[in-house]
């Protein structure tokens, strides 16, 4: 079944973050609780490694905004 780059990106923008919605919308394999710990650190953030962890987990959001066209071109958009 076709999925809709559209539909991926608004689900990136929106619930991307909170439950990564985008990587389960396309039936991506891999690491998709990254979001869930980005939402633990972001209560964290008064501490220090809460603030590391979240840049790391800015990067790891950025770059899923650039895969998702290669996955949903994969999964026949």
């Amino acid at each position: 079944m076709a999925k809709s780059k559209k539909v991926a990106y608004l689900l990136w923008l929106t619930l991307g973050w909170l439950i990564g919605a985008h990587r389960l919308y396309l039936g991506e394999e891999g690491w998709w609780l990254y979001p869930l710990l980005w939402f633990l650190t972001f209560f964290g953030l008064y501490l220090g490694p809460g603030a590391f962890t979240f840049l790391i987990l800015v990067g790891l959001w950025i770059y899923d905004g650039i895969k998702i066209k290669e996955w949903a071109e994969r999964r026949g958009s």
